[in-house]
């Protein structure tokens, strides 16, 4: 074979070996499909956050309202476990306000309880408005949650999620104070 050949003759030979094409479309494709797949995952943690926190805000204004003496410490477990299995050591914060209301039916704030101690009240009982008379209470939780994404190690941030429920008190009058 003349030496002018022998390009062509390989390139034709790459035109028409297909053996290795499998493996080599494999290569290429394979690390979009795994950083697709662990966006996914990620997009449904983060949803998940989402939607807990809210389910958390509920069902801890539901427990307050028909409890003659909630305690602090069981609402906060309570929330843990709902927010379970996500992280919560840090991420995790519960503002509860107790609402009594006037002869008008405004409210004003009775008790105020938080986990982590120290939190701020919410600034406004406007949810609160028309829910209840001067007989009726009714108790504020507000759940904030900050998710880190576990698969990015961080690397793209944290979301925080807030969820604010008002639930009338079931027993009649402010519910109790939990803490």
């Amino acid at each position: 074979m003349s030496p002018r050949l022998a390009p062509l003759a390989a390139a034709r030979r790459l035109l028409v070996e297909t053996s290795g094409l499998a493996a080599m479309e494999l290569a290429l494709v394979l690390p979009l499909m795994v950083a697709g797949w662990l966006g996914m995952a990620e997009l449904m943690q983060l949803s998940q956050a989402s939607s807990k926190a809210h389910l958390t805000s509920q069902s801890l204004s539901d427990l307050v309202t028909q409890r003659t003496a909630p305690q602090l410490t069981d609402m906060v477990s309570a929330a843990q476990q709902i927010m379970s299995p996500l992280p919560t050591s840090s991420a995790l914060s519960i503002d509860m306000v107790g609402i009594a209301f006037d002869s008008n039916g405004n409210p004003s704030q009775s008790w105020h309880c938080s986990s982590p101690s120290g939190l701020s009240a919410p600034a406004s009982l406007a949810l609160a408005l028309g829910l209840g008379s001067v007989s009726q209470g009714a108790v504020m939780v507000t759940v904030t949650y900050s998710y880190t994404p576990t698969i990015s190690g961080g690397a793209l941030g944290s979301e925080t999620f807030t969820a604010t429920s008002v639930n009338t008190s079931r027993l009649g009058g402010v519910p109790a104070k939990p803490c």
